[in-house]
Formats: C-alpha cells, sequence, structure tokens
C-alpha cells in the first residue's frame, strides 16, 4: 500500500498536521479492513469451510482418544546433569554452586570470547601507539633538518663579516662598523635561539629513544623468563649454564648478560648436557672394555644337524606347531 504522494505532505509550521499526516496509513488499512469480506459471508458462497472445519475436529478427537499420542506428550525429558564449581565472591570467599553443564559452556565460550577480543584490543592499542610514535619521529626528524637548513640559509644570506673585516670597517667608517656590529648581533641572537631549539629537540629524542629501548629490553626480559621457566629454568640454574658456557666456550660475563632470547639459552644448556656426555664415553667404554665376557653356546653336531633338519621344515612349509615350540 502506498503511503501518500509528495501533494499529500503537510506543509510546515503545525504539529498537528504533522501528526494527521503521520497517522494516514493507519486509517488507510482501516478502510482496506472493512472493505475485506468477513469469515461469515466467505462461508455463505459454500460449505466448503464448514466441511474442512469438521474435518479438523474429527482428527483432533481422534488424536485425543490416541494412547500412544498421550504417551509421548507425557515424556518428560531427562534432567541435564549438573557440576559443582567453586567460584569467588565479591568478599573473596570461596562458595560452591552447581551449574549445569549447558551453563559450564556459555561460560566457557563468554570467557573464550573475552580472552580473544581483548587480546585483539591490546594488539590494536600496541599498533595504535607504535604508529603514533613513528609518526612522531618523522615530524621530529622533519623539523630539525629544516631547522638546520633554516639556520645554514642563514649564516650564507646575513652575510656576517670576520673579526679582520670588522676591524677594517671601524678604521675606514666608524658609523658603518656600528650599525653592522647591531645587525651582526640580532643575527647571532637569532642563530643561538635556533641551536637552543635543535638542541633541545635532539636531547628529547635520544631520552625518548633510550626510555623505548629501556622499555623494549624489560619485556624482552619478562618474555624470556616466562619461557625459560617453562623448561624449570631459575636463577640459580641460568647462572650454572652460563658458568658451563664460560668454561666450555668462552664466553664472558657481558656478552652473556646481553642474552635476552630463551632459545639461546637453551642451545647453552643443550651444549652443555652434550660435553658432560662426551666426556664419560671413555669411562664407559673403558667399563665395558672390563666387563666379564659372557660365555658362548656350544653346539654338538647332533644339535647342529636337528637345527638345519628344522630349518628345512620352516623354508618347505612344513614346519607344525611343535617345530615352532622346539625353535624358540
Amino acid at each position: 500500500m502506498e503511503i501518500g504522494h509528495a501533494s499529500d505532505a503537510p506543509e510546515a509550521g503545525g504539529l498537528a498536521d504533522l501528526a494527521s499526516f503521520l497517522d494516514t496509513p493507519e486509517e488507510e488499512s482501516a478502510q482496506e479492513n472493512e472493505a475485506q469480506p468477513t469469515a461469515d459471508e466467505t462461508t455463505a458462497e459454500g460449505d466448503t469451510v464448514t466441511e474442512a472445519t469438521d474435518g479438523q475436529a474429527d482428527a483432533t478427537d481422534e488424536e485425543l482418544q490416541d494412547p500412544e499420542a498421550e504417551a509421548v506428550t507425557d515424556t518428560e525429558p531427562a534432567p541435564e546433569r549438573k557440576v559443582k564449581v567453586t567460584i569467588k565472591t565479591d568478599s573473596g570467599e570461596d562458595v560452591t554452586e552447581e551449574v549445569t553443564e549447558t551453563e559450564l559452556v556459555k561460560g566457557y565460550q563468554r570467557q573464550a570470547d573475552y580472552t580473544r577480543k581483548t587480546s585483539a584490543l591490546a594488539e590494536r592499542e600496541t599498533q595504535a601507539v607504535e604508529f603514533l610514535k613513528t609518526k612522531h619521529d618523522e615530524v621530529r626528524s622533519h623539523y630539525l633538518q629544516q631547522a638546520e637548513v633554516t639556520r645554514a640559509a642563514v649564516v650564507q644570506m646575513a652575510g656576517i663579516k670576520t673579526e679582520a673585516e670588522m676591524a677594517q670597517l671601524a678604521n675606514t667608517d666608524p658609523a658603518q662598523w656600528v650599525a653592522e656590529s647591531q645587525r651582526q648581533q640580532a643575527i647571532t641572537k637569532y642563530l643561538s635561539q635556533l641551536d637552543q631549539q635543535i638542541s633541545a629537540e635532539k636531547q628529547a629524542a635520544e631520552q625518548e629513544a633510550a626510555q623505548r629501548k629501556q622499555k623494549a629490553t624489560q619485556q624482552q626480559y619478562e618474555r624470556a623468563w616466562t619461557e625459560l621457566q617453562k623448561d624449570g629454568i631459575d636463577k640459580p640454574a641460568l647462572a650454572k649454564i652460563y658458568e658451563g658456557a664460560n668454561k666450555l666456550y668462552g664466553f664472558t660475563a657481558d656478552e652473556l648478560g646481553n642474552v635476552y632470547d630463551p632459545r639461546m639459552v637453551r642451545v647453552l644448556k643443550d651444549a652443555a648436557a652434550y660435553q658432560a656426555l662426551k666426556a664419560q664415553k671413555p669411562e664407559v667404554t673403558k667399563k665395558v672394555t672390563a666387563a666379564p665376557k659372557l660365555p658362548t653356546r656350544q653346539a654338538s653336531p647332533a644339535q647342529d644337524a636337528k637345527d638345519r633338519a628344522l630349518n628345512n621344515k620352516f623354508r618347505s612349509g612344513r614346519a607344525n606347531l611343535n617345530d615352532l615350540a622346539k625353535y624358540l
């Protein structure tokens, strides 16, 4: 149904006109409903509706009289299994509650979704911070470059005279020397301010770079210890690994102090274990050599003949279970 045309819209300036315009679809709907034939009028045209209604009533009576249908309707679903879960209240106390398996699954899904979204948000925040830092460094670098170019241009275009030229000018034209001295003092003051700004920006950039490096080093340090703790390596164990690396391969304390990659620590640990195993090889070989020899079984000619006959049976496929028992 079309609501109306542009000519039907109310003129600006009246809330009553706007309300009447918006109420128009309901009035049209009411008129359409009045225009539709009623159920009695449709039924009057024939007995089709009445017969269909009687058929549905008969089917309903049959279903109510069917005992199997009643049995299906009266069947109740089995109760869902519950699991006891210990949780902490707002006061920090442990409380045990029973929850259904469905609630457990939903809770796990919510927790997994929350963890995923939190990790994604943290990653996006890290990327945004790194992007802003990069842009800030680019702007600062551009500013320093432009400031140094400006300073060089000022020096070149100002035409600052040397001390010898100023002394000669003072002898030949004292008034011009006074004017030139004032001009050069103004230029020198401007260059001094520009040098201070450039120096301050460079110092700030160096401090920020040092802070970022320190923060990155601290993060590497924490990640390294997290990985090493998975292998059961604590500080005493790490000191022992570094001591072995110093004795076996000559790494200095300063070199090992700059290792923040847990993979390097694992390599050094495996290398020390290999060297320890290699050092034990001569002793093990000596013990094996000194061990008493086991007596060898001397086979008689008769036994050799039996063994050959048994082997021939197996080769020819004529061996039975008794032959197998003798062989074993």
